[in-house]
């Protein structure tokens, strides 16, 4: 989480020379950010219910829209990059 909100002020320095797409970047890191933050308590609650159980699964679904978000990032980070 802290290393998307880091990421996110980058973007905003990048603001000058890139123009207005970069907004979207921002916002994807932003959101990204957000996410992990809002769902923490949550995740962390199962994660310890799981271990007095003794039975933790995976949060494959975390796991997979984190990967998007950087999947989703990295491209657009590149096509601005290029495009501009």
């Amino acid at each position: 989480m802290l290393a998307l909100v880091t990421v996110s002020a980058i973007f905003l320095r990048w603001l000058p020379q890139h123009g207005l797409p970069i907004l979207l970047l921002f916002a994807v890191s932003a959101s990204a950010a957000a996410a992990i933050y809002f769902s923490q308590r949550g995740r962390y609650s199962a994660s310890s219910r799981g271990i007095s159980e003794e039975s933790v699964d995976a949060d494959i679904s975390a796991v997979l829209w984190t990967a998007f978000a950087g999947m989703l990032l990295g491209g657009l980070g590149v096509g601005i990059v290029l495009a501009g």
